[in-house]
C-alpha cells in the first residue's frame, strides 16, 4: 500500500481505484495514460512545483500501491536528455519515500524522439533503475511522442 506521506500530501491529486488515469498538463498535447485493469489503488502525485519546488524535477509520480510500482512521468517538448535528467533528479529527492517500490521512467514528448544509444544520461539512469529493481519485466525507461499508454 502507499504510505501516508503520499496519501496526506498536499501534492496528491488522488489515491483511488479508478480504471483510467490520464496524466496531462494544461496547454500541452502530451499524455501518459494508464488502464488500471484490476482496480488497484493508484496515486497521482504532482512533483513539479509541489513535492519538489526547486531544482530539476519531473512532472508527476504515479504509484501503483498494491504492486509497489512507481512511475516518474515527464511531459516534454522534444529534449529527451533533459527529461531523463529531470527524472533522475526527482528520483534522488524522493527515493527514501519509495524504497520498497520498483521504479520506472516514462517520458512523453511532443514529437518523435531520436534515441541516442550512446547517451550517457540515459545509460546512467538505466543502470540506476536496474540496480534498484533487479530483474524485472517492465521497460525501465519508456518514451514516445504524443501519447504513451500502459496497462497493469
Amino acid at each position: 500500500m502507499c504510505n501516508d506521506f503520499f496519501r496526506t500530501s498536499e501534492c496528491k491529486e488522488f489515491c483511488d481505484i479508478r480504471k483510467n488515469l490520464v496524466v496531462k498538463d494544461s496547454g500541452n498535447k502530451q499524455e501518459y495514460r494508464i488502464t488500471n485493469e484490476n482496480a488497484k489503488e493508484i496515486c497521482k502525485i504532482r512533483i513539479d512545483r509541489c513535492l519538489i519546488k526547486e531544482g530539476e524535477r519531473c512532472d508527476y509520480l504515479i504509484l501503483s500501491c498494491e504492486d509497489k510500482l512507481a512511475f516518474f512521468v515527464e511531459l516534454k517538448g522534444h529534449d529527451l536528455k533533459k527529461a531523463i535528467t529531470q527524472i533522475d533528479s526527482s528520483l534522488t529527492k524522493v527515493i527514501h519515500k519509495i524504497q520498497d517500490f520498483k521504479i520506472y521512467a516514462r517520458i512523453v514528448l511532443n514529437r518523435n524522439p531520436t534515441p541516442d544509444i550512446n547517451s550517457s544520461v540515459e545509460i546512467k539512469l538505466k543502470k540506476r533503475l536496474k540496480k534498484v529493481n533487479g530483474d524485472n519485466s517492465l521497460e525501465l525507461i519508456k518514451y514516445k511522442s504524443k501519447v504513451l499508454e500502459e496497462s497493469f
